[in-house]
């Protein structure tokens, strides 16, 4: 500690702050009284973000992105760029719909039909597949005929192709035959065309469309004046596509719920079944439905292996390149009301969401921490309007914190983007609490939100240097 304290007197620490420097297009003659802003404000880094910055990655981004990390050296600052035109990560600055439509997202949805025997003869309608569609599984289980429940071994069905009928003999009892199709359906509307993170191939579309080029076009100022990528809320973005069951919203959206639409990869099969899970195909049920005795190994295996390709092929996979190139990898996913957890607007697991990282990251913004509301759910702008000041105010920082000293690669570091969209009636002292409150938290590195290129900004303030 003395140390330290002998470091901050002597001006001598290392920097902690690198706020957002939002990025549009006609701002270049200001980059310069911007960037010595920054650094008077005590900041020795910043991270530049397209917001969006219509012509990134082209012709005017490589001239101004020029001048920022010209200006940036000058003054012995690091600048970090944010990997995508627009939050959050995944668009792949439109490079998967111009050339790989093809690496887009899977989802899994099923059908199901309840049939009651013993019946000879039966025959069912197959629902007909939609646009890249492909029916994976047709299976039935019994019903218990406690609400949904589903029992027993299943029947497993072979349909030829192009047979519009499934013919069969029903048992005693009820039943529910299931088919289940794999699908581009699934992902919210106006991001058909984002890369699907359980991809390595996927996930390279955005490394060719925002990394590689970066480094093309700036490799002198890797590891130096470059310091590294920034991602920013990836998501599962798993959907509620019916028509069973009710939407519990974007932070809550995972296995166990009807209609539910589920991230898919061809690879969960084959790591289901390492799971113990004998049969996965005909398993797929119990990811919507309870199926008596098997559904918790079900879902966790489904959940293990989701979360697994995520780690190794979207963030392990982009640190190890930036790694390789000298640079460093940060950022954050979703973590509102433990959405970290879950599928919807996140990751389904906090810490290998970000594994591959540098640092550990979460964000605090849009009312999520209220000084003096500890006790009190307050009115936040998130879903569902309101902020649980048990995850926000106790288990939130601390994630980021665990994760900064279990992960070895980390070495301890904490980020957090923080200050955003509160509004201009945040203020000085507001700012300087929420900063001791992350602190002894265990966060130790910082993004404030944000530096604007211009004044005033709508675009969810506060903003310094107006």
């Amino acid at each position: 500690m003395d140390q330290r304290l002998t470091e901050i007197r002597k001006g001598k620490t290392d920097n902690y702050l690198l706020p957002f420097f939002w990025q549009h297009e006609g701002h270049t003659e200001a980059l310069p009284e911007a960037i010595q802003k920054i650094w008077e404000s005590g900041c020795r880094a910043f991270c530049v973000e397209s917001r969006p910055y219509e012509d990134f990655c082209g012709p005017k981004w490589w001239a101004d992105m020029k001048i920022i990390l010209e200006e940036a050296k000058k003054r012995d600052m690091k600048v970090w760029v944010l990997d995508d035109k627009h939050f959050p990560t995944g668009f792949a600055n439109g490079l998967v719909r111009k050339k790989y439509p093809e690496r887009r997202r899977w989802f899994l949805r099923e059908h199901h039909v309840d049939v009651l025997g013993p019946m000879k003869g039966a025959s069912l309608l197959v629902p007909p597949c939609g646009e890249e569609e492909t029916l994976l599984s047709v299976c039935a289980y019994r019903r218990t005929g406690k609400e949904e429940e589903l029992t027993g071994e299943p029947i497993l069905f072979t349909i030829p192709t192009g047979s519009r009928f499934l013919c069969f003999d029903v048992p005693e009892g009820c039943w529910r035959v299931f088919f289940i199709f794999r699908t581009r359906k699934g992902c919210s509307r106006g991001r058909e065309y984002y890369i699907d993170m359980l991809s390595r191939e996927s996930v390279q579309v955005l490394m060719e469309a925002v990394y590689e080029p970066h480094y093309e076009h700036f490799h002198e100022y890797f590891g130096n004046t470059l310091a590294g990528f920034f991602s920013d809320e990836p998501s599962l973005d798993c959907q509620h596509i019916g028509p069973w069951g009710q939407d519990k919203g974007s932070y809550c959206r995972t296995v166990g719920q009807p209609g539910v639409a589920l991230p898919w990869s061809d690879e969960i099969i084959h790591r289901m079944e390492k799971h113990s899970i004998p049969h996965p195909a005909s398993a797929l049920p119990g990811l919507w439905y309870p199926i008596k005795g098997c559904s918790p190994s079900i879902r966790l295996a489904y959940m293990d292996t989701v979360t697994h390709l995520w780690r190794r092929n979207f963030s392990g996979q982009i640190g190890d390149w930036c790694r390789s190139h000298g640079v460093q990898y940060i950022g954050h996913i979703i973590e509102d009301m433990n959405a970290h957890a879950r599928l919807g607007c996140s990751g389904g697991h906090f810490f290998r969401s970000l594994d591959g990282q540098d640092m550990s990251g979460i964000d605090i913004v849009l009312h999520q921490v209220i000084p003096g509301m500890a006790d009190y759910r307050t009115s936040a702008r998130i879903s569902g309007g309101v902020a649980d000041p048990d995850f926000f105010h106790y288990i939130l920082a601390q994630l980021a914190s665990s994760q900064a000293r279990l992960n070895p690669r980390m070495k301890g570091r904490a980020m957090c983007e923080v200050f955003g969209a509160f509004g201009w009636a945040e203020g000085i002292p507001f700012m300087k609490w929420l900063m001791d409150f992350l602190l002894v938290r265990g966060i130790n590195h910082f993004v404030p939100h944000a530096f604007s290129d211009k004044y005033p900004d709508p675009d969810c303030p506060p903003h310094f240097y107006g």
